[in-house]
């Protein structure tokens, strides 16, 4: 198959962290922007019409006919090849891509910057999407290069979030320091873009080197897990352990907001015995029968003093805690159960939340012990539209997501999010069914994708937790392979280099609080041991 090479320069930043990623992903350049020209393309000059050209006819004139705009010639000339546009003859046949159709009017969001130092990035590509590609750019009245530059600023995002210095000692090669960092020496490469190293074998003893994203110890840190498979609430846990793949627990707790309320639970067992261990902090619970709404984040008073009151109790609880890390605050914020007093009381809007948010970050943070734990954005609910604001006037829960995440910007360590489908067919996790009433939203299980692209540039570095997923309905005592459908799509997902990864799907929920618990169903838990047959990791 003929290939055709696209570059662009970078700024020598850019281009030192977008070569590390790589090398980091497990990846190649070639794939990462194969994989990003593909997304952007879609179907893109899928139709197509075959004009023949007649005397006195040349590129324009087709462009006018087709498109009524004589400028979009070139995207004609691109699509076909034709390095010389004028030299078209009768008779010639020529493809014009996605006619009848106008510019979308896209446009980059990110500019190239001027008279910096520069690398070039250069790559090759299968030579039919390199067609498709040059015409799109020109149909929208720009270049591939202000693409690529675009692509790679955000796929890049702000990654490392984190680097550590190292010293090399005498004896040291890359390959030897990556292992101490990554438990990986192939991943010698990801260290030598970073520290624009040309030569890995030409390193010597007393030089600095900047680490990207070192993992302790070569390890993941005690409470967190390589595999994707969870579940909600304690108790089901052995059924992941009797496959050997002992994946993520969600616990949720109830703390009020007791400034001086020091008590907390401990969850060191399950930590100890290798499980991923992620807790949920509410400050209260829905009741629908008696009528109970305190909100999953309190009601915001004057001066917000509900919301420190309860940031702090969030602090006492995770500082005199054990076992756990990984904190959600809030859960479903969009949703008016969730909101105190709720349908009737107080929406959590983007701005209450982020309020509410940043002050349980500062306050987890500030605890000894806890400097590096990740606090983490609580779930969105999916097809709730209850929410409603200036500048999303229809409730938009994949806009109120965004929105959460841009204003909260650095002070946010992960996000966690709900996907669902409506019934038990597996079918239905593959779906791109649209809802009826909001046409541009998915319907089933892949709104989680809608969430994830959603996720601002400069956080795509984050980890991101499904915590919560079932079939809408409460489980049917069926098994039709929705579990396994469930969990070999989000492993899909994260096998494409591109993607943000996804570092579990927690199926609700074990506990029989609730009608959605499925202990007691055999079928749903033969389908889940089903699913844990496969090696579905995040982290390998």
């Amino acid at each position: 198959m003929t290939n055709k090479r696209v570059s662009v320069d970078l700024e020598e930043s850019l281009y030192r962290r977008f070569k590390a990623r790589v090398a980091y992903e497990d990846t190649s350049m070639t794939d990462v922007l194969g994989g990003l020209i593909s997304q952007w393309l879609g179907t893109w000059g899928s139709n197509f019409f075959s004009h023949t050209v007649t005397a006195g006819e040349d590129l324009r004139s087709i462009a006018n006919q087709h498109y009524s705009d004589p400028e979009l010639y070139l995207a004609i000339a691109h699509f076909n090849d034709i390095t010389f546009p004028v030299l078209v003859q009768p008779a010639d046949q020529v493809l014009v891509p996605e006619p009848g159709t106008s510019p979308s009017g896209l446009v980059p969001s990110t500019t190239i910057p001027q008279n910096v130092p520069k690398n070039t990035a250069t790559v090759e590509v299968d030579a039919q999407l390199h067609r498709r590609f040059k015409a799109r750019a020109a149909f929208e009245g720009t270049t591939m290069t202000v693409w690529l530059y675009d692509f790679i600023t955000k796929w890049t995002g702000d990654w490392p979030t984190k680097t550590t210095t190292y010293t090399v000692k005498s004896g040291d090669s890359l390959g030897a320091i990556a292992f101490r960092f990554y438990n990986d020496a192939t991943k010698y490469w990801v260290i030598a873009h970073f520290n624009d190293i040309r030569n890995p074998a030409l390193i010597h003893v007393g030089q600095q080197l900047l680490i990207p994203e070192p993992v302790t110890l070569g390890q993941l840190l005690a409470g967190e897990s390589p595999y994707i498979f969870g579940i909600h609430d304690k108790g089901g846990e052995f059924l992941m352990a009797e496959k050997g793949k002992k994946g993520w627990v969600l616990i949720t707790e109830a703390v009020g907001r007791n400034p001086h309320d020091h008590s907390t639970k401990h969850y060191s067992d399950l930590e100890d015995q290798g499980y991923g261990v992620i807790v949920r902090l509410n400050h209260g619970y829905h009741n629908t029968k008696t009528g109970s709404f305190p909100g999953t984040i309190p009601l915001q008073d004057a001066n917000s003093q509900n919301y420190q009151d309860f940031a702090v109790r969030c602090g006492n609880f995770v500082e005199h805690s054990s076992g756990c890390h990984i904190w959600i605050i809030g859960n479903e914020m969009n949703l008016s159960n969730e909101w105190p007093g709720g349908k009737n009381g107080q929406a959590i809007t983007p701005e209450r939340y982020e309020d509410c948010f940043k002050r349980c970050y500062a306050e987890i943070h500030k605890r000894p012990g806890h400097e590096d734990d990740q606090v983490v954005v609580g779930s969105v609910a999916p097809w709730n539209n209850e929410t409603t604001y200036t500048n999303n006037e229809r409730g938009d829960w994949v806009k109120y997501l965004a929105d959460v995440l841009t204003l909260l910007g650095t002070k946010c360590d992960g996000i966690a999010l709900h996907t669902y489908t409506h019934g038990k067919d597996r079918k239905l996790i593959t779906s791109r069914d649209r809802m009826e009433s909001f046409p541009d939203r998915y319907y089933h299980f892949r709104t989680y994708r809608e969430f994830m692209e959603a996720i601002p540039a400069s956080m795509r570095g984050l980890p991101v937790y499904i915590t919560e997923t079932d079939q809408n309905d409460f489980w049917d005592h069926s098994n039709t392979g929705w579990v396994q459908a469930a969990y070999e799509e989000i492993d899909r997902w994260n096998q494409e280099p591109t993607h943000q990864k996804i570092r579990c799907l927690i199926l609700y929920r074990w506990s029989r609080d609730d009608d959605w618990s499925f202990q007691d169903i055999t079928e749903i838990k033969d389908d889940f041991r089903a699913a844990l047959d496969h090696d579905y990791r995040w982290w390998k």
